[in-house]
């Protein structure tokens, strides 16, 4: 059954076990897509954990359970998105992805399933997976 590690909104740390894709950038800053259990589509906030405050942002792609085991085709506007969220001079370019599952906090199960990423600009396209 798929299913999210926190009922509560994920912005504080008592609360902050999510699951999402990372987008990391070539200047250390990362930006996380989550799916929240609670907050608004669109919410933006830095992790509430230390040295991750400074590093990463997170932003609500997906929130709520009526989607959850159904598959959802999703695509983000990456380049647009870290200047709404972050700001500042964009990155030259993305040198990771990553998956990110954390339930350490409420100790709760989550699990979800992802298929078929890709990272396409600038004239070239990244498939990463099945």
């Amino acid at each position: 059954m798929i299913t999210l590690p926190s009922k509560l909104a994920e912005d504080s740390a008592p609360t902050h076990d999510y699951l999402s894709i990372a987008v990391e950038f070539d200047n250390g800053l990362d930006l996380t897509y989550i799916w929240s259990a609670a907050l608004p589509v669109g919410t933006v906030f830095q992790c509430p954990l230390p040295w991750w405050d400074k590093h990463e942002t997170h932003q609500v792609a997906r929130s709520g359970e009526a989607e959850l085991g159904r598959w959802l085709d999703e695509e983000q506007p990456v380049l647009a998105d870290y200047a709404e969220a972050i700001g500042g001079a964009p990155p030259r370019r993305i040198v990771g992805i990553w998956l990110i599952a954390v339930a350490a906090f409420q100790k709760a199960p989550g699990e979800c399933e992802y298929q078929g990423i890709e990272v396409a600009g600038g004239g070239s396209r990244v498939v990463i997976g099945p």
